[in-house]
């Protein structure tokens, strides 16, 4: 009688342990299947810093001589002193115009020549037959006489507009440059007309007492100096400056009409500066700048202001110091290490964590 008790009361334990066992399994599969708690992600070392109001780029060295970073001391130097003048390049096809023009009257002038020399013989011929037995009818020898004069007066038209040419020429471009028109040997006027060379016409301002040096440095758009040789007195000024104007021949491949700088050496006056190398030069926001290595691994950008062109870099007095480094290769790699965003960490490295 009791053993079916018993059998029924073992079935219930076993059955209670069973449940009890599945509930600890099922908590613990919960708990290990659980994602751990994201932990912040470190915030990235940052490059660009500003300290003191200016903007610092730090490069370990490694860095900068794989990236091929390089700089040199700034040294001090004389230069002679410079007048600023400003100028423009002359369109020459008037010039190449009034050449042509030369030609095909010189050619004219050639023909009307021969022409008259013929005639005129002509002329005087049949004069000695009517003088001596009258041989030569009237008529024919006024109808000789008429060619004669016709040529005659061809030859004196081709003389004028040669003339014509020539004072035109002169009008424009000056006495020198109007000689060289119809010239077996003129250079220069060949090297003007094929831009081997440019022609600029340089004003000198009111007021100064300044006689136009035989030679100058010039600067177009590009930041580069050349050097220009004085032709002669310009004929011609722009209406919209106020001096002497002059001009002036350059081996340069300066665009017609493109606005030109002229420094102009002054005699005797000579000043010390901070010599900033053309490398070292960075054009940004429309103004030249220069990085200077403050330390072994920092850079700061600098404005290059107050600033004399030289030797297709800058003399400065103020802003930099004599000894000081100055980027001459990587500037570039540096201005853009400085614009580039911030760069934010996000809080966890879960997708989810974006929502």
């Amino acid at each position: 009688m009791n053993t079916p008790f018993r059998r029924k009361t073992l079935l219930i334990a076993l059955a209670v342990i069973a449940a009890v066992g599945l509930g600890a399994l099922g908590s613990f599969f919960y708990q290990t299947t659980q994602v751990a708690p994201a932990t912040p992600a470190a915030a990235p070392q940052t490059r660009v810093s500003t300290e003191g109001g200016l903007t610092i780029v730090t490069l370990d060295e490694a860095t900068q001589t794989i990236s091929g970073i390089q700089s040199e001391p700034i040294t001090a130097s004389k230069h002679q002193v410079e007048h600023l003048a400003y100028g423009s390049v002359l369109d020459v096809q008037g010039l190449n115009d009034l050449s042509t023009r030369y030609t095909m009257a010189q050619a004219d002038s050639a023909a009307a020549q021969s022409a008259a020399s013929t005639s005129g013989q002509e002329y005087e011929r049949n004069l000695a037959l009517f003088k001596a037995n009258q041989s030569v009818s009237l008529k024919v020898l006024q109808t000789s006489q008429a060619a004669w004069i016709t040529d005659k007066a061809k030859l004196q038209a081709a003389g004028a507009s040669i003339r014509s040419i020539h004072n035109n020429a002169r009008q424009q471009f000056g006495a020198p440059l109007a000689s060289m028109i119809g010239a077996q040997d003129a250079p220069l006027l060949q090297k003007l007309l094929s831009r081997e060379e440019v022609l600029l016409r340089i004003v000198l301002p009111l007021g100064v007492d300044l006689t136009a040096p035989e030679l100058i440095a010039v600067e177009s758009n590009e930041h580069h100096r050349e050097t220009a040789q004085l032709i002669s007195i310009s004929p011609q000024v722009d209406p919209s400056t106020e001096g002497r104007a002059y001009l002036y021949r350059v081996a340069a491949p300066f665009p017609v009409g493109s606005k030109v700088v002229a420094y102009l050496p002054l005699p005797t006056s000579e000043s010390t500066g901070l010599s900033i190398p053309e490398a070292a030069i960075l054009w940004f926001g429309g103004q030249p700048w220069a990085y200077v290595q403050i330390a072994k691994d920092r850079f700061t950008r600098r404005p290059v202001a107050d600033q004399t062109p030289y030797n297709n870099g800058y003399l400065v007095s103020t802003g930099f110091e004599s000894g000081e480094r100055v980027v001459v290769h990587g500037a570039q790699l540096l201005l853009s290490e400085e614009q580039r965003p911030p760069i934010t960490a996000s809080a966890c490295k879960d997708p989810e964590c974006d929502d």
